[in-house]
């Protein structure tokens, strides 16, 4: 009896603890994360960046016409296309005329002018020449003036000396120095033949003798400033001009006039009609009808004959997946048609926005027209990686990078499914994979990509049914 209510008492204990053992499974089922997991793979990290922007001209065109035409006639609109020689604007013709007539007019009285200066500056030219001749002459002829004037003094004083000294070779006789005393009272032969004694012919000769000489330098003094005044008149004559570039002046300014009668003329032939220079799309009119034309541009076109160029921006944060000559996808919102094979032109720093970067796409003719809106993608393809994740497998925390993975592990009531956590480091990622270094995790490796609730390491996970 005893052994009956024994066995039915353990009896009722085990399924008690059956009982208990299924309720816990169920709450621990209950309250464990279902999780999705995924293996590593092999693949490559695209980076892709995207954007918009707008069709630009490859080059923009100034028009110019001569300055101060009345605009009669503006024929085209602000984002109009035109094609080459197309008619834009004509001036007034009656007002092109009066400033050809005005121009050739001009011209005249500059060539009248210029004559006269020529003319005068050979008359000019003529008299210096016989300034300067006749300045020569008279020093010729003061030279030789005073030269003979010298000469002749000179003589003049030779001679005075020698009658002098030959004088004064003469001893005088005692009869002589007698005479000179008696002979106005004896009447006798003690008189000179001229009448004196023979001291006052000495005093007669070297008085005749210094004469002579204060004559010949007077004629040397004269002849010295005589000599240097024809001089300094030669020299004087003989002096270089001043430079004078009038004629040179003339010519430009001439040269100048001819080329803007020129200029009038080619619009006169033209009829007083602008065109279009080359196929493009007006981008700006300067010009006002009825209003003159200044020095500036009268319109802006710009030039599609050579292709047009996407211009857009991108964040600085895609700076090292955007360079020169990356693949770029373009496509027109409202086409289907998509546009390849074309790659990234220029990468620079946006002028104003230091965070972004301006990127432009040359584009041949007819494939875009200027002033339309368009969206490109830019794809940078990687190296091909051995461990690849997607993007949502990946946890980061302030230290790095880590994943959770699924791990079969002894517990209590068996084996159960716990997460574990493995640091990994990454090599590259976008958003939507990441690549890791190789090594960290092999391919039988089951990693969380997601869970219906947060987990931590170890704790219990099932693996959602698929």
């Amino acid at each position: 009896m005893e052994r009956k209510k024994i066995i039915k008492v353990f009896g009722g204990f085990l399924a008690v603890m059956l009982s208990f053992t299924i309720l816990s499974r169920a709450v621990s089922g209950a309250s464990t994360a279902q999780v999705e997991t995924v293996r590593i793979k092999t693949g490559a990290i695209d980076h892709r960046v995207t954007g918009s922007g707008r069709v630009e001209a490859g080059q923009e065109i100034a028009v110019y016409t001569e300055n101060g035409q009345r605009v009669k006639e503006i024929c085209v609109q602000e984002g109009q296309s035109v094609e080459k020689g197309e008619l834009l604007f004509t001036v007034d013709m009656d007002e092109l005329e009066e400033q050809i007539l005005a121009a050739q007019q001009e011209m005249e009285k500059a060539g009248l002018q210029d004559k006269d200066a020529q003319s005068n500056k050979g008359v000019e030219q003529r008299n210096r020449a016989m300034a300067k001749e006749r300045a020569a002459e008279d020093y010729t002829q003061a030279v030789s003036d005073g030269d003979h004037s010298v000469a002749q003094a000179k003589a003049a004083w030779d001679a005075a000396e020698q009658a002098l000294q030959e004088f004064l070779q003469q001893e005088p006789s005692g009869a002589q120095q007698l005479g000179s005393v008696s002979g106005d009272v004896t009447g006798g032969d003690a008189q000179s033949p001229e009448g004196m004694s023979w001291e006052e012919k000495k005093a007669q000769l070297e008085q005749a003798a210094a004469e002579a000489k204060a004559a010949y330098e007077t004629a040397l003094s004269a002849r010295t400033d005589s000599v240097k005044s024809a001089a300094r008149a030669l020299e004087d004559a003989s002096m270089p001009t001043a430079s004078d570039s009038s004629a040179k002046q003339n010519e430009i300014t001439r040269q100048q006039q001819e080329l803007a009668l020129k200029k009038l003329q080619a619009l006169k032939d033209a009829e007083g009609k602008v065109t279009a220079p080359a196929r493009g799309v007006v981008t700006q009119i300067a010009v006002t009808t009825g209003d003159f034309t200044t020095d500036g541009t009268a319109m802006r076109l710009a030039d599609t004959s050579k292709g047009c160029r996407l211009a857009a921006t991108v964040d600085k944060a895609n700076e090292k997946y955007v360079s020169k000559g990356s693949q770029v996808n373009i496509a027109v919102p409202g086409s289907k048609e998509e546009i390849t094979n074309y790659a990234v032109s220029s990468v620079t720093s946006h002028e104003e926005d230091q965070t972004l970067l301006e990127i432009t796409v040359d584009l041949p003719e007819g494939v875009l027209e200027a002033g339309a809106m368009a969206e490109f993608e830019i794809v940078q393809k990687s190296e091909n990686f051995s461990s690849v994740i997607p993007i949502q497998a990946l946890r980061e925390e302030q230290n790095g990078y880590f994943v959770m993975v699924v791990q079969e592990e002894q517990g209590v009531m068996g084996k159960e499914l716990v997460a574990r956590r493995f640091d990994v480091r990454v090599k590259d990622k976008n958003s939507t994979y990441a690549a890791l270094e190789d090594g960290l995790l092999t391919g039988e490796q089951e990693i969380i990509s997601s869970s219906s609730r947060p987990v931590g390491d170890g704790s219990r996970v099932r693996k959602m049914e698929k």
